[in-house]
């Protein structure tokens, strides 16, 4: 039975005036369901005879953790279709998970994929709760507001998957709630250069302040997106303020907000410079053949969290939560990061050698410790306005 949102805070202090166009609605909505329990969920159709059901996946566990597997692969059995959309994941990446989930799960279904950037999923995820017709089973995008929201709100499903243990050290850069939801991988921002516009090292962040970069330079947009204004935050820590001002002098454009299109301008020449995510010039080198370089500065950066979670009503619970323990395995998480070239948490696991150069492993990366949970209103809204001030947006 469907139950009225209600609001429950958080012992943090909110953060919902910061983000213009943000997530307030959701806490204030009616008609989408609390989540199940820990372990199956209880959305799922009932499954009559689940030690009767066989998959390859069940030969590797024992105990309560296969008894748990095999009823909810007994319900997933049910289930037509799963709708996964996400703000980083390439359709060749999920369609190469989601063909060895189904393997080593015995599972047959439709997939319904959906790539976004992270402003029009967050968009997407608020109009289906806003209108209590949700149609996404799992989602990733890194918003810990959105997280935090959607579970205030009463829109997530609660299931704690027993991968989560593998990830608890990751909140100490990362928002995490285990049993809502994980980031196992995390990118950061980094200095991408064409070594053909600009040739000299860019080792301190102080270093885009070069008259010489004057006009050619892209930066995050920290006045409106949420990953950039945490990574502002975090460099305060570190910089000082004349550094900033010291870009802003240079003129610095706006940043598409797509790390993969910053790339391709970068590869193009139609800037010199860009600071985005670093991981997706992998992928964009091996396109354009362009030798990009990513500079991580020694003073540090801070990881985004790309986060996933169970929209409460999805349609394919059993799937869902299925689908949540193979992405956080080894085994999804080896995939994902050949595929995509980002940085995981999950221990000894990390991206092809070549594409090292342009995200390291997180533990040989110089990070600025920030849990955005521990961030208040008044912290950010003051970084916020700081940048605005600087320059002149």
């Amino acid at each position: 039975m469907k139950k009225a949102i209600t609001t429950v805070r958080r012992a943090r202090p909110s953060r919902r005036t910061v983000f213009a166009g943000g997530v307030a609605m959701i806490a204030a909505l009616a008609g989408c369901a609390s989540g199940g329990s820990s372990g199956t969920s209880s959305a799922a159709q009932a499954c009559a005879h689940p030690s009767e059901t066989g998959a390859p996946i069940l030969s590797t566990l024992t105990g309560a953790r296969r008894g748990q597997t095999a009823t909810l692969i007994c319900q997933a059995k049910s289930e037509t279709s799963f709708t996964w959309i996400d703000s980083v994941v390439a359709p060749t990446t999920a369609a190469a998970m989601i063909k060895e989930f189904q393997q080593q799960y015995g599972l047959s279904f439709k997939l319904n994929y959906n790539r976004l950037t992270s402003g029009e999923l967050s968009t997407e995820i608020q109009q289906q709760v806003t209108a209590s017709k949700i149609n996404t089973d799992f989602f990733g995008t890194a918003s810990p507001e959105l997280f935090s929201e959607l579970k205030d709100g009463n829109a997530l499903l609660h299931y704690m998957s027993p991968e989560s243990s593998n990830y608890t050290y990751a909140a100490k850069y990362v928002s995490e709630d285990p049993g809502y939801w994980i980031a196992p991988v995390a990118y950061a921002f980094g200095i991408v250069v064409n070594p053909a516009v600009y040739s000299k090292p860019l080792t301190s962040w102080s270093d885009l302040s070069n008259p010489a970069l004057k006009g050619k330079v892209d930066m995050p947009n920290v006045a409106a997106n949420e990953g950039s204004l945490y990574w502002y935050y975090g460099l305060q820590s570190k910089l000082p303020k004349s550094v900033f001002q010291g870009w802003a002098a240079n003129d610095p454009k706006t940043s598409s907000g797509s790390s993969a299109q910053e790339a391709q301008k970068v590869a193009e020449q139609q800037i010199a410079v860009s600071v985005t995510a670093g991981f997706r010039v992998s992928q964009t080198v091996a396109q354009t053949k362009v030798p990009l370089k990513v500079y991580y500065p020694s003073q540090g950066t801070v990881l985004d969290g790309q986060t996933y979670g169970i929209l409460a009503n999805s349609p394919s619970p059993a799937i869902a939560e299925l689908f949540d323990d193979f992405l956080l395995s080894k085994t999804g998480q080896q995939i994902y990061v050949d595929k995509e070239g980002i940085a995981s948490f999950y221990p000894g696991v990390n991206p092809p050698s070549a594409d090292l150069a342009y995200q390291p492993a997180i533990s040989d990366m110089s990070i600025i410790p920030l849990n955005t949970d521990n961030v208040s209103s008044s912290e950010l809204t003051n970084a916020r306005n700081d940048w605005k001030s600087i320059f002149s947006q």
